[in-house]
């Protein structure tokens, strides 16, 4: 059963589908994580094929829409990290309100949404402290991954106008002087451009989440080049594990349609099996 319905993060209420399991004595959970602005457009089919998938196996899950995303209220513009944080937080309590039988909630996430759920497990207590995380392909600097949203808008510029009109300097003074810059139809502003804004988002020291980590490398094919930070953030965690996928990046806009990121799938649920027993 698919349960669609609203729960409180700070002032915003934020859309949320719980996918229910028919085991009356399910004891894990997941809440899922999706990326930030159009790729959560491409990767919303996947996200649900995967729910889907997990509450066959047993497993409640929550997806949800970040404040100012989807079906959500607030503005995007004025989201930051610890927004994003703080409505997966909200997310989690209210999975194990609408599931009492829960005791442990994992998390899953993608892209931006895997690091939101990274830093969401380092602070996490209660049910979440032991759970598994699971990170699919997370951002790890920053910086790059600011200069990546930015260089979408001047791939824009020269579809609609056959020339850049204003160059990634140019788009970052505009964040400065507390404009935003439209990525597709997603607001990228100071608050979120600020907090985002270095190279170790997603620091490498030891962590401090106590339960199995799985950190995949999404690839195109198996001639990419595994990258030392994803390897370097599997072995910071105790439990943690580092893996690679051969999978198109189904979070873009491409060829194939993606129902279903079969690969990413089959191996995070190989992963699961194994250390479910020991959660």
């Amino acid at each position: 059963m698919e349960q669609a319905g609203f729960f409180q993060s700070g002032e915003a209420q934020l859309f949320s589908v719980i996918h229910r399991t028919v085991n009356p004595a399910c004891t894990l959970g997941f809440v899922m994580s999706h990326p930030f602005g159009e790729e959560k457009l491409w990767t919303h089919r996947a996200f649900v094929s995967f729910a889907r998938v997990l509450a066959a196996r047993g497993y409640a899950v929550l997806r949800f829409d970040y404040r100012g995303c989807g079906d959500s209220e607030g503005e995007l513009a004025h989201s930051s990290l610890e927004t994003h944080v703080a409505d997966l937080e909200a997310g989690v309590k209210y999975l194990q309100s609408q599931v009492p039988s829960l005791q442990q909630i994992g998390m899953i996430g993608l892209r931006f949404g895997a690091t939101i759920a990274a830093l969401a497990a380092e602070r996490a207590t209660g049910a979440v402290a032991g759970a598994p995380l699971v990170l699919w392909d997370p951002m790890t600097d920053g910086d790059a991954w600011l200069g990546e949203m930015l260089r979408s808008h001047l791939t824009t510029q020269m579809a609609t106008h056959g020339k850049v009109i204003e160059n990634r300097d140019a788009l970052r003074a505009r964040i400065a002087r507390g404009e935003s810059v439209n990525l597709d139809g997603y607001d990228l502003a100071a608050p979120l451009y600020d907090s985002c804004n270095r190279k170790d988002l997603l620091s490498t020291e030891p962590k401090t989440h106590a339960g199995p980590a799985l950190v995949l490398q999404i690839s195109a094919n198996e001639t990419q080049k595994a990258r030392t930070d994803l390897q370097a953030l599997g072995a910071a965690y105790a439990r943690g594990e580092y893996q690679r996928s051969t999978e198109e990046p189904f979070w873009k806009e491409i060829r194939a349609f993606y129902g279903r990121a079969s690969n990413v799938e089959g191996q995070t649920l190989a992963w699961l099996e194994k250390h479910h027993a020991a959660v």
